[in-house]
């Protein structure tokens, strides 16, 4: 993919890291040029989030299913017909991006997992904290054993869903609660669990954004 492959209007991902921390940040592209793109800026409190030279900057790019990337780019501010944007030069050629320990999206819905025991395939439901590429962490009453395999069935937005194959890694249990935490890692990678990602990743953005313009408002 080049940079003329882009879409006017479409929605892309900045990865910002910051020594060991990332967080996922969304936006749109608003123009594309030969040599650069220009980005809606972000918002916090009503100010134009700014980035310095301590951020490293990953620009992620869905198309097909597919997540593509250039990496390290800048993202200036600029200001053109009274208008700011972020100027996005792209050189060269994105590629396939996969994201290992990658950030976690938080996601606090009950979602249906299939556990596959001794005794054969159990259906529950439990509460599905967040998820990443590599795994997820979910919440339930019932007590599972460590390294057992188990499937997540994650609806989507057009009916259809979307299956999962994963592990149990780690099971801690929570005395206060009386439930059990459980950390999980997927068998293998799958480009659609990338797109669902990125989706629930622009709603909690576009949600907060919305909130706070209701409060701005009141």
């Amino acid at each position: 993919m080049t940079i003329l492959d882009l879409d006017e209007q479409h929605p892309v991902t900045l990865v910002v890291t910051v020594g060991l921390k990332s967080k996922d940040l969304a936006t749109n592209i608003v123009e594309v040029h030969a040599d650069h793109v220009l980005l809606k800026p972000i918002l916090v409190d009503g100010r134009t989030v700014g980035f310095g030279d301590t951020c490293t900057i990953d620009f992620l790019y869905l198309q097909d299913q597919v997540v593509y990337a250039w990496h390290s780019v800048s993202l200036p501010l600029v200001k053109i017909k009274g208008s700011t944007y972020y100027r996005v030069a792209l050189v060269g050629e994105a590629r396939p991006y996969n994201r290992r320990g990658s950030f976690r999206v938080y996601i606090g819905e009950t979602m249906n997992i299939t556990v596959f025991q001794s005794s054969g395939p159990q259906p529950f439901n439990v509460l599905v904290r967040d998820i990443s590429e590599t795994g997820f962490g979910f919440v339930s009453k019932e007590e599972y054993e460590i390294s057992r395999t188990i499937r997540l069935s994650i609806p989507l937005t057009d009916r259809k869903t979307l299956v999962l194959s994963a592990t149990i890694v780690r099971r801690d249990f929570n005395e206060e609660k009386g439930t059990y935490n459980y950390g999980c890692k997927f068998v293998e990678p799958n480009s659609y669990l990338s797109s669902y990602l990125m989706t629930k990743q622009r709603e909690r953005q576009q949600g907060k954004m919305n909130a706070y313009s209701a409060t701005r408002r009141r």
